[in-house]
């Protein structure tokens, strides 16, 4: 009976020191994106590649709202930590457009705000310290693009001849850093800031007309999380 407990009391004890080394999770929330571009003024050209009269122009435009959901793993060494994480995210960003008649003396185009929305697998690795319940931490992230779509008015479209296409790489690298907080061991609560270390396109396609450009995602990203 002694051996008994005695075994019971070790099979408690690694499991509860396996719980402290090694966490699992799930996690979801918010994310703010600003879309960063190159701004871009160029002339439209007609189906034979002539340029025309009217001038389009690009610029980067307020953020929006999107969100995240997925899980993560928590290896606990002393006070450091590391934290692998894979989510699905819906990003969302705008992209400001102007078109411009340039012989016209009163300047008459048409402006609006374009939809940009990205659908993704994002996969950090974040590295960091522990400070009690709180955390500070930092790592990469590596993205990979599964649909990327980007919406125009119609009016807008019967401007520059037709939709709006941008031209998304396959994966991209980004970079996060940020606080954390655990509570009773088992919510966790993060807050993050991602900049993008690469571009997600480097052209924008209206038509069949291209336009060079350099976008990069920075995204404000609020987090929930509970640990088994």
């Amino acid at each position: 009976m002694k051996r008994i407990l005695i075994a019971a009391a070790l099979l408690f004890t690694a499991n509860v020191a396996m719980c402290q080394i090694f966490a699992l999770g799930i996690k979801g929330g918010l994310n703010s994106t600003k879309l960063k571009m190159k701004d871009v003024v160029q002339p439209l050209k007609d189906a034979n590649g002539n340029e025309t009269r009217t001038t389009i122009t690009m610029e980067e435009a307020a953020s929006d709202l999107g969100f995240h959901v997925g899980g993560f793993a928590r290896i606990n060494a002393l006070v450091m930590f590391v934290q692998p994480e894979i989510y699905y995210t819906n990003m969302s960003s705008h992209i400001k457009i102007s078109t411009e008649d340039i012989l016209s003396s009163t300047r008459n185009g048409e402006s609006e705000t374009a939809d940009v929305k990205n659908h993704r697998i994002d996969i950090p690795v974040i590295v960091g310290a522990k400070f009690g319940p709180a955390r500070l931490g930092l790592g990469p992230v590596a993205s990979f693009n599964l649909k990327s779509k980007t919406k125009v008015s119609d009016q807008m479209k019967e401007q520059i001849g037709s939709g709006l296409d941008g031209a998304k790489n396959t994966a991209t690298f980004a970079m996060q850093i940020g606080a954390g907080l655990d509570i009773l061991k088992k919510l966790t609560l993060d807050l993050r800031y991602e900049f993008g270390l690469s571009k997600l396109g480097d052209e924008v396609t209206v038509g069949k007309q291209s336009f060079k450009t350099d976008q990069r995602a920075n995204s404000f990203i609020a987090s929930i999380g509970w640990m088994f």
